[in-house]
């Protein structure tokens, strides 16, 4: 079960529900993937997440939120896909670390961002909410494209 969202997160109506996560594009343009508790995500999971993310981004690049909740696992295969495939729709990644499994996901995207991508977009993981997003507002205005 995807959590309840407060008035401020709401989305633009373009939402996408897949089997383990919510993903929006909200009105001031930050994308947004909350993941439904206790989740396991394999690789055909993260192919349908990022379809998902690509349907509301409709071609350009946005900063992106993510809410792991109490994720259960991801496979290896499936942090790749990730890690590889991201920088095609985002300006920068927020993480918000929420439990032991966010804090192990932290540290293989950010030392495979660095590595596979050159850095092409930064990552950083936060305890709060509004520090993410005050951060991600950050790249709200960088070349989509």
């Amino acid at each position: 079960m995807v959590k309840e969202f407060s008035k401020k997160n709401q989305n633009t109506g373009k939402e996408t529900i897949t089997r383990n996560a919510k993903i929006w594009l909200s009105e001031e343009g930050i994308v947004w993937a909350v993941y439904s508790t206790g989740s396991e995500e394999t690789l055909e999971d993260a192919e349908v997440n990022l379809g998902a993310v690509e349907k509301v981004c409709r071609g350009k690049k946005y900063p992106i939120f993510i809410n792991p909740g109490p994720h259960k696992a991801m496979s290896r295969e499936a942090r790749l896909y990730y890690v590889k495939n991201s920088p095609k729709y985002a300006t920068a990644i927020a993480v918000l670390m929420t439990s032991s499994f966010a804090k192990v996901l932290a540290t293989f995207l950010s030392s495979l961002n660095k590595t596979i991508n050159k850095g092409k977009f930064s990552v950083k993981f936060f305890l709060s909410e509004d520090k993410a997003l005050d951060w991600l507002r950050e790249f709200m205005h960088q070349k989509s494209n």
